[in-house]
């Protein structure tokens, strides 16, 4: 590697997350994981909430969608009933995810049957684990944040393999 190109910066990885706004105390709940110290500045989360005033929404979540690097939908009944979720951000991920643009890492809130209720997204290894959902978590300990380690751990890996397969 050149000089030059060791001290080019890399593009971040981004992630987009995608909720219902009804879930949004979840979205709360996933920001202090997604802070990774050690890579802080190669890592960008972006969820609607960083649109401004003036900002024509679609215009940026799709452009949101094209950036992507990592999709990460947090699962509830309400994202599924979602027609916008559905039509153009999981319908987005999946098809960049098919051409291996992106990861795809479901994050589920509460237990649900991906195969029956999203099958598009059943062919993914889900957050916090297989057969586990972040309610099941919360329930069993009585702390929301006992999920946060497996979530965290799966989120690096699909970071660091983005951050891998770039040149």
């Amino acid at each position: 590697m050149t000089p030059l190109a060791s001290r080019r910066k890399r593009k971040p990885v981004e992630l987009f997350v995608s909720y219902s706004h009804s879930d949004g105390i979840w979205l709360e709940r996933l920001r202090p994981v997604l802070k990774f110290n050690h890579c802080r500045d190669r890592i960008f989360a972006w969820n609607d909430q960083e649109m401004k005033a003036g900002d024509r929404w679609d215009r940026e979540i799709r452009a949101a969608l094209e950036r992507m690097d990592v999709f990460v939908p947090l699962v509830s009944f309400e994202l599924l009933a979602s027609d916008y979720v559905k039509t153009v951000e999981l319908r987005r991920a999946l098809a960049r995810g098919r051409k291996n643009k992106i990861e795809i890492v479901p994050v589920l809130l509460f237990p649900m049957d991906l195969r029956r209720e999203c099958p598009q997204l059943s062919e993914f290894n889900p957050l916090p684990g297989w057969g586990e959902c972040w309610m099941a978590y919360e329930q069993k300990t009585g702390y929301y944040q006992a999920a946060h380690k497996p979530i965290r751990e799966g989120l690096r890996e699909a970071i660091e393999k983005m951050m891998n397969s770039r040149p």
